[in-house]
């Protein structure tokens, strides 16, 4: 049986898209046979990928968390994390490694390398230029982003046709757009590090007509203003919080509209069709709800901290009383992707 394994973390100030999309693609390899493991180190990406069947193996180096982001590691740490690897690629035979994490050097890279026989790595930003085998950027960006390859038979996969988006969004029938609006769907990522959440709830609630709506809110499990939220739930009825969702993709298809954090998430809302504002939580987020915004995927709010209370409910209602553009937007983000990302990265991975 062929192997496959892929090094993604997820938790508090790092999110969970890394290993979500990962998940997408692992799901798919089994299903094609293969074998799969993940390497990881954080506690709730762990959790999360247990909970799909997958077995972890954990790196011993954990780095650390801060209230203001995720210390990765020194290139010391990076140095042992590569010797980790190596040792792993030994033990289970990997034959395919998918790397999902922006702690990386060209040198870490060439480290591992050798040890494997397809070297992938799944990307963002563009950093540098990547010694792999494989690259993929399924984003909307990734034909933007002036790649270079490390060598002439390097495979880049890049754009939405490769985007790994998960089972549930697949095939989904067209969207219906109610003439009115009556739910807003929030989503602020896996862990909410900015309190995004509670933020837009206040504004939302003191206002007289959008405050009447319901409030569908995602709480993600590295979310640490549970209570704070918990609180605003029960003094609010209209405000109903979601935890440990299976299907999110049900939530978004009874929300007429959705305020979302840049990361994938944008493109499930697009496969279902959920009008969609966006706001910037990251770096490497901002050139994808920019360019969502210039060709009508998205409405962006811009950077998260830089929202202003009038704009931003301005800019909400008139999506909210305009229907055709709810309408338009809807189908443009049907359009943008099928949902069959991960099945078209294993094809030509598995053929290469």
């Amino acid at each position: 049986m062929k192997t496959v394994a892929f090094r993604a973390d997820g938790g508090q100030n790092v999110g969970m898209g890394h290993v979500m999309r990962c998940l997408s693609l692992a799901k798919e390899f089994r299903r094609n046979g293969y074998k799969v493991y993940f390497i990881s180190k954080l506690t709730e990406g762990i959790k999360k990928i247990e909970e799909a069947g997958f077995e972890v193996i954990k790196l011993t180096s954990k780095g650390k968390i801060s209230s203001k982001e995720f210390y990765y590691g020194d290139i010391k740490e990076l140095k042992k994390e590569a010797e980790e690897m190596i040792d792993f690629n030994k033990k289970y035979n990997i034959e395919i490694l998918f790397i999902d994490t922006y702690n990386v050097t060209k040198e870490y890279f060439l480290s591992i390398k050798p040890y494997v026989t397809k070297l992938a790595y799944i990307d963002d930003v563009n950093k540098f230029v990547y010694p792999v085998d494989i690259l993929i950027n399924g984003n909307i960006t990734g034909e933007y982003m002036d790649y270079k390859k490390y060598s002439e038979d390097e495979i880049m996969l890049l754009g939405p046709k490769y985007n790994l988006i998960r089972d549930e969004f697949r095939n989904l029938p067209e969207r219906e757009i109610n003439k009115e609006v009556k739910e807003i769907m929030i989503t602020t990522g896996g862990s909410d590090p900015h309190n995004m959440s509670t933020k837009l709830l206040y504004m939302l609630l003191e206002d007289n007509k959008i405050g009447k709506l319901r409030f569908n809110v995602i709480v993600g499990n590295g979310f640490i203003n549970k209570e704070e939220l918990s609180k605003i739930s029960k003094q609010n009825k209209n405000v109903v919080l979601y935890e440990n969702v299976k299907r999110i993709s049900e939530i978004m298809l009874r929300s007429d509209i959705a305020i979302s954090s840049g990361g994938s998430t944008l493109y499930e809302l697009c496969a279902c069709g959920t009008p969609t504002m966006a706001f910037i939580l990251a770096d490497n987020q901002e050139f994808i709800v920019e360019k969502m915004d210039e060709y009508g995927y998205v409405k962006s709010l811009e950077w998260y901290n830089k929202i202003d209370k009038d704009i931003f409910l301005s800019k909400l209602k008139s999506l909210v009383f305009d229907y055709n553009l709810r309408q338009v937007i809807s189908q443009k983000g049907q359009k943008l992707l099928d949902g069959n990302g991960a099945s078209r990265v294993v094809k030509k991975v598995s053929k290469s």
